[in-house]
């Protein structure tokens, strides 16, 4: 029996080497692009890849507003902190990672046949702020490398007036919570900076 008829657990399966250097170890957080634009199909297709990862209990509270068009582009870059501004002026595209207040009105695509999905959440507003919040988060470390597995750079921020962005983009009941400026890093300088260390395993990781 060959690997494409067996079952998808049984097979053994890892990402190669220049696999993982894209999507992690030499992957950046650029800042400086080309000047190509980025097509709507490449995030559409992130998403498609993202939305598989694990979730609790299968919701998906992540959202994204794509910032294409002049008007929007202006309202995430003025919602940013003065420094991040000049940062977000250079990305081809702008995305701003929300997640929505009401995710478990979707249950019937998410949880099918779940019996009180949607009225355990919609009794209970603290745990589903609290895991559409925790939740959009996890989504959102998915849709990161799927940008990256599209050939994409991308850089977070984090400092930007929520409320200001919410009532300017948002539609009803989503809430931003990162900021994203992507594109294709520049040739020579993605002005990413200097790689900065990270805490090894034997700090991170404890078995007991």
């Amino acid at each position: 029996m060959t690997t494409a008829n067996l079952p998808q657990s049984t097979v053994d399966f890892s990402l190669d080497q220049e696999a993982r250097e894209a999507l992690f170890t030499e992957a950046r957080s650029a800042i400086a692009f080309d000047s190509g634009e980025v097509d709507a199909e490449l995030v559409t297709r992130a998403w498609d890849l993202a939305k598989w990862g694990p979730s609790s209990m299968n919701t998906q509270p992540l959202r994204l507003v794509v910032a294409r068009s002049d008007a929007a582009r202006a309202a995430v870059i003025d919602a940013a902190m003065p420094g991040n501004r000049p940062k977000l002026e250079q990305a081809p595209l702008l995305l701003v990672a929300a997640h929505d207040e009401r995710f478990h009105d979707h249950h019937e695509i998410t949880a099918p046949g779940f019996a009180g999905f949607h009225e355990r959440f919609e009794s209970n507003p603290e745990m589903r702020a609290s895991l559409a919040t925790s939740g959009a988060m996890l989504q959102l470390g998915y849709l990161i490398i799927a940008l990256r597995a599209e050939g994409l750079a991308l850089r977070p921020y984090g400092g930007f007036d929520k409320a200001a962005l919410d009532a300017t983009l948002m539609p009803e009941g989503w809430r931003s919570e990162v900021l994203l400026g992507i594109g294709r890093p520049a040739a020579g300088d993605d002005q990413s900076g200097e790689r900065r260390g990270r805490i090894p395993a034997d700090l991170g990781v404890r078995e007991l």
